[in-house]
């Protein structure tokens, strides 16, 4: 069986597998940022890559920190911070998690350049104080013809973000495969969705993971 995920490296490092082969089709830089961390009562991270750019980790002890889903939380654990997240991960549960603290102090939204801005307008629109700081950015390929013969035995093809579902549509994907693909949120399984390919959204931080994939053969 062969298994290609396409996160980029550096991206959930905590998620091991044995049997599935890891295939970046972008990569992720840093953006240089500094802010004054005192000035925030609620600090928001909104991806993985977030965690793992952000430099400001000792000013986080007596913050309340909020992490888009389990895999953000996981990369928060492994940097000493406690964090919450919402029963259903993704921008609609965050701003459910966090509508009773819209009073209590000013919030800080940790993401990527051209990250979503879902949470960050619910909180103005409710009158919260919010400022954003984008700490990396996503960088494509110059060409991807040196890839497209690694994807041409995938049995599954695991999407971990929009970007790279969109980058294999548009540069790797073959007709004449008979590929299956996995996504791993509401959002990437719309996306995916509306062009027009059945996908499977399975949850990548189970320990199971593997085993769920292997269920759709």
């Amino acid at each position: 069986m062969n298994i290609i995920d396409t996160r980029a490296n550096n991206t959930f490092n905590f998620v091991k597998r044995k049997n599935i082969k890891n295939i970046p089709l972008f990569e992720l830089s840093l953006i240089e940022h500094s802010i004054d961390i005192s000035d925030y009562t609620n600090v928001i991270f909104q991806s993985t890559p977030s965690v793992k750019f952000f430099n400001h980790y000792g000013d986080l002890r007596d913050k309340n920190v909020f992490a888009m889903g389990p895999g953000t939380q996981s990369s928060l654990n492994a940097k000493g911070i406690s964090s919450k997240i919402p029963k259903d991960p993704g921008s609609d549960g965050l701003k459910r998690l966090i509508k009773s603290r819209i009073d209590l102090g000013k919030f800080l939204i940790v993401k990527g350049e051209g990250g979503l801005n879902i949470v960050s307008d619910y909180l103005e629109e409710e009158g919260a104080e919010v400022d954003t700081v984008q700490n990396y950015q996503r960088i494509r390929f110059s060409s991807y013809s040196n890839l497209v013969k690694d994807f041409d035995n995938a049995d599954f093809v695991i999407f971990p973000s929009r970007m790279a579902a969109e980058i294999y549509f548009q540069e790797i994907y073959n007709p004449n495969l008979n590929s299956k693909f996995i996504t791993i949120s509401t959002r990437i399984k719309d996306y995916v969705d509306s062009l027009g390919f059945e996908n499977y959204k399975l949850n990548y931080f189970s320990n199971n993971f593997e085993t769920e994939i292997l269920k759709l053969t």
